[in-house]
């Protein structure tokens, strides 16, 4: 599991912000979200992510 930052990092250029955003209109969901609020991605998620970009 990777944290948003994470996957900003892997992605080379998408910024926290945008995930987020990306995540608020439904686009791209975390595969786990924990009570502190925290996103949580999986590989098949972040491969979902490289399909809509």
């Amino acid at each position: 599991m990777k944290t948003v930052k994470e996957v900003s990092e892997l992605t080379g250029g998408i910024s926290v912000r945008t995930l987020h955003y990306y995540d608020g209109i439904g686009l791209f969901l975390p595969t786990e979200v924990k009570e502190t609020g925290y996103r949580f991605y999986d590989d098949k998620a972040i491969e979902r992510l490289g399909q809509i970009l």
